[in-house]
């Protein structure tokens, strides 16, 4: 039988899906990193074993040439799909065994295999990127302290950049240095809440590339640096636009190595791994996430989310977005 290549299997695979779901998925499946993998170990996509699939998220995850776009929690449902375009290779090209039936390559297993290759984020690493920073620009520049800051605020309990945006003064207690948001307080650190300060206190920032101003947002306490240009129009843009340049403000400047993903959800996640074991030490708090089908470990986790601010009900979700930071 004549081989035929990955791109066309996928064209087959999705010639009678729906265009509006076509847009969705292929983009997660059929992937530059497929083509690049296929040469590095001089195999077709279809004709790798589950090693070399597990191979290719690792490769994924640490590609120099392009930073991988798909996140830890990701894995499973795009696992998933791989698994269905396999089955429609059996059905309808060659019969061969399905690597992604393998219990290897599902759920716990293989986020567990994945993740040995990736460093789990600690507050040292982040602080060690924040150092970086310091030493990138010169003294005056407010660029580290202004991601610095972000960096905290995160760190210290906002679970989004819209938080973080539509913080008003009346939310914050000055003697405590303390938030209060909605269904929670946050506990801000000395340093945050001294840099939360520094970046209200802005107004004009300096740029060699162009003139940029420090602005709030519908009366925000925290300042959004845009360009001059722009601030006519600022309070026009929608909040999901605004805090959209707040997360890339964080990717742009944090220089992430291949092993490491840092972002703002990774960044707060970190602060909830860091809160419970502040609460009841580290050796417990990896014992408690790690653990399977232990009531007791359920109800301790779920109180610390629930002081926490974690918007799930479900314990699975909570222990999967935990597990990175418990180390290999």
């Amino acid at each position: 039988m004549q081989t035929i290549d990955t791109k066309k299997i996928f064209d087959m695979y999705y010639e009678d899906v729906p265009e509006n779901t076509v847009k969705k998925t292929r983009r997660q499946v059929d992937r530059d990193e497929v083509y690049l993998y296929e040469k590095k170990i001089n195999k077709r996509l279809f004709d790798m074993d589950v090693d070399d699939l597990i191979g290719y998220f690792v490769y994924c995850f640490n590609n120099e040439n392009k930073t991988c776009n798909f996140s830890y929690l990701s894995i499973p449902k795009i696992a998933s799909m791989y698994r269905n375009i396999w089955n429609f290779y059996i059905e309808n090209i060659e019969i061969i065994k399905n690597p992604w039936n393998n219990k290897k390559m599902k759920g716990k297993e293989l986020l567990k295999r994945i993740s040995c290759s990736k460093k789990a984020l600690t507050f040292e690493i982040l602080q060690d990127k924040i150092n970086n920073l310091y030493n990138e620009y010169p003294s005056n520049s407010y660029i580290p302290k202004y991601i610095e800051c972000l960096l905290l605020l995160f760190y210290n309990g906002f679970s989004t950049a819209n938080e973080i945006i539509s913080l008003k003064k009346d939310m914050i207690n000055f003697k405590t240095k303390e938030v209060k948001l909605r269904g929670r307080t946050l506990q801000l650190s000395d340093r945050c809440f001294e840099l939360l300060e520094y970046v209200h206190g802005l107004d004009d920032v300096h740029s060699t590339k162009a003139k940029y101003k420090a602005v709030s947002y519908h009366g925000g306490y925290f300042k959004v640096i845009i360009r001059e240009s722009s601030v006519d129009n600022f309070q026009d843009e929608s909040i999901v636009k605004v805090a959209s340049t707040i997360n890339r403000k964080i990717k742009l400047s944090i220089n992430n190595d291949f092993n490491l993903e840092i972002n703002y959800r990774n960044i707060f996640l970190l602060g909830f791994f860091d809160y419970i074991v502040k609460k009841t030490g580290k050796e417990h708090a990896i014992e408690i996430i790690t653990s399977v089908r232990n009531e007791k470990d359920i109800e301790e986790l779920m109180r610390y989310a629930r002081e926490y601010g974690i918007n799930s009900c479900s314990i699975s979700y909570i222990k999967k977005t935990l597990e990175p930071f418990c180390g290999n």
